[in-house]
C-alpha cells in the first residue's frame, strides 16, 4: 500500500503555534506515508517530487488556501500528465474556505488525517468529490482566480490587524458602511482597471472592470456564494467580470449569500473553459488568496480535474 503524503506548511496561520503538530500527523499516518515540511517553494518542488517516487494514493496538504495553490501547483507540474493522487485538504489556515466549500470534514488536522488514515488502510471507501482545477499560465494551479475588488479587499485585510474569518468579517462590514455613504475604503475597495477580456473566444462586452472573478468552488468566505456555477459542468468554471457599485452590491448582499445570479448589466456571468485578459497597465491578481505581482496578460484556464477526499 503506497500510503499517504503529508505536506506541511510550517507558515500558514493554524500551524506556526502548534509546536506537536509534526509529531502528532506523523503518529496519525501509524507508518502509512511520510510527513514532509517544505520551508521554502523550492523544498515544495521536492515535497512533490517525492509523492510521485513514492507513488502515494493520496495527498494531505496541512494549511490555508494559498498552500493548497502552492502545493497543487507544484504537484500537477511534477506530475505532468500522469493521474494526481487524490488530495486531502487539511485545515490549518486562517480561513480555510476552499476545505469548507467542498466538504471536507471540519476538525484538527491530525484528527481528520487519523480517521483518513484508518478508512484508508482498511480498504473502505472513502467519501470524496471532484473539482476542476484552474490553470493561471504558465504555471500555476489553484480553485479561486481574481482581480479587482478581490485583490484589494485582501490587500486591506493583510494590511489589517489579524487573521481569519473574524478579521475579514470586520473589514468586510466596515467597507459596507463606507459604501453606504461613499466613504474613502469603499472606493479603494471598489477601485477598477481597464482590460480587453475575451471569454472562449467571444470578447465580453466590457471594457472597465473592478471585478475579475473566476472559480472552481461556489464560496468566497464568509458563507458568500458569488459562483454558483462553480461545479456545474465538468471542464468549465464560473467568471464574474464587470464593474459594480456599492448600490449595488450592497441590496443583493444576500442573492450572493444565497448562491443566486445578481442579474446586471455590468457583470458579465457564465461558464467558462479559457479566458484571456489584457490589461491596459500591469495589474496584481490573486490566486487562492495569495496576492501575486503586477502582470499584462492573464491567461485562465480549466486545468485537471482533481479529486478531493471529503472524510
Amino acid at each position: 500500500m503506497p500510503g499517504i503524503g503529508v505536506i506541511v506548511n510550517p507558515h500558514a496561520g493554524g500551524n506556526r503555534s502548534d509546536k506537536e503538530l509534526i509529531p502528532r500527523l506523523t503518529s496519525a499516518l501509524r507508518g502509512h506515508g511520510f510527513v514532509v515540511v517544505p520551508e521554502t517553494l523550492e523544498a515544495l518542488e521536492t515535497a512533490a517530487q517525492k509523492c510521485l517516487e513514492e507513488s502515494v494514493d493520496i495527498v494531505a496538504v496541512c494549511g490555508g488556501d494559498g498552500s493548497f495553490f502552492r502545493a497543487l501547483s507544484a504537484l500537477v507540474r511534477t506530475y505532468g500528465t500522469r493521474p494526481l493522487p487524490l488530495f486531502l485538504p487539511l485545515r490549518g489556515g486562517s480561513m480555510n474556505t476552499i476545505a469548507r466549500s467542498v466538504g471536507v470534514r471540519a476538525g484538527q488536522p491530525p484528527k481528520v488525517l487519523a480517521h483518513v488514515q484508518q478508512m484508508y488502510s482498511s480498504g473502505r471507501p472513502l467519501r470524496t468529490t471532484e473539482r476542476q482545477l484552474i490553470h493561471v499560465a504558465p504555471r500555476h494551479y489553484g480553485f479561486m482566480v481574481g482581480c479587482g475588488v478581490i485583490v484589494n479587499f485582501l490587500q486591506v485585510y493583510y494590511g489589517g490587524k489579524g487573521r481569519g474569518r473574524g478579521a475579514a468579517a470586520y473589514w468586510l462590514i466596515r467597507a459596507i458602511a463606507s459604501g453606504v455613504v461613499a466613504g474613502s475604503l469603499a472606493r479603494r475597495v471598489l477601485q477598477g482597471f481597464r482590460a480587453d477580456v475575451l471569454c472562449d473566444e467571444e470578447r465580453v462586452p466590457h471594457r472597465n472592470y473592478n471585478v475579475l472573478y473566476a472559480s472552481a468552488i461556489t464560496d468566497i468566505g464568509l458563507g458568500f456564494r458569488p459562483t454558483y456555477l462553480a461545479a456545474r459542468k465538468r471542464g468549465y468554471f464560473h467568471l464574474l467580470a464587470g464593474h459594480l457599485t456599492a448600490g449595488q452590491v450592497i441590496p443583493r448582499l444576500h442573492r450572493i449569500r444565497g448562491g443566486c445570479p445578481l442579474n446586471l448589466p455590468t457583470l458579465y456571468d457564465n461558464m467558462a473553459r479559457d479566458v484571456r485578459v489584457e490589461f491596459e497597465r500591469p495589474t496584481h491578481y490573486m490566486i487562492d488568496g495569495d496576492v501575486l505581482d503586477a502582470v499584462s496578460e492573464l491567461r485562465i484556464q480549466a486545468g485537471p480535474m482533481l479529486t478531493i477526499v471529503q472524510e
